[in-house]
């Protein structure tokens, strides 16, 4: 991820930060679960945003599929843990693939959790004028909300900053659309 990410000469969407997120929820959860293989919970943190510096319309859990299967066939990882980590960095978005196995879950609830604790919806609130992508914020932590909750433990973590980051978005919506 880092290389990818030197290799766009620019964070611009502050990804290395967010992985680190991603990396301290995934193992809060992982203390949880025991039963989860957090070599494989880990790989699919570090790798489920690697899509997003490639440039194109496919979506980037996509696009982080191809690259973390070259990636981790290119380091001779173990044919059945690429295939899961794979599958990690593929259904973290929980969009048009749903995460099936227990580390998939966690990258995915991790990534939306992370989401809370960064600066996700104000870099949405700031780009919403510009973006060519016109979904706001709101929505977004509802989504996040939805995908955060599956696990108790971080959705009982994360209950009154939901609630707290919901009335600022929509206070911020409401005086931004009257002025």
């Amino acid at each position: 991820m880092i290389k990818i990410v030197s290799n766009a000469e620019s964070d611009s969407f502050g990804l290395v930060q967010h992985v680190e997120i991603v990396e301290r929820w995934a193992k809060f959860i992982l203390k949880f679960y025991p039963e989860a293989n957090e070599e494989i919970t880990l790989l699919g943190v570090w790798l489920h945003d690697s899509g997003h510096y490639s440039i194109s319309d496919v979506d980037h859990a996509i696009k982080g599929e191809k690259i973390a299967l070259n990636f981790l066939k290119k380091i001779k990882l173990d044919e059945i843990k690429i295939n899961k980590i794979v599958h990690c960095v593929r259904a973290h978005r929980c969009k048009d693939i749903l995460p099936e196995s227990i580390e998939a879950k966690i990258v995915a609830c991790a990534d939306s959790a992370a989401h809370f604790t960064d600066f996700m919806y104000l870099d949405i609130i700031m780009d919403y004028k510009n973006s060519k992508k016109k979904y706001s914020a709101l929505d977004k932590l509802e989504r996040d909300w939805r995908d955060a909750s599956v696990f108790p433990e971080v959705k009982n973590k994360l209950e009154k900053l939901y609630l707290y980051w919901k009335q600022l978005l929509i206070e911020f919506e409401k005086i931004n659309n009257e002025i």
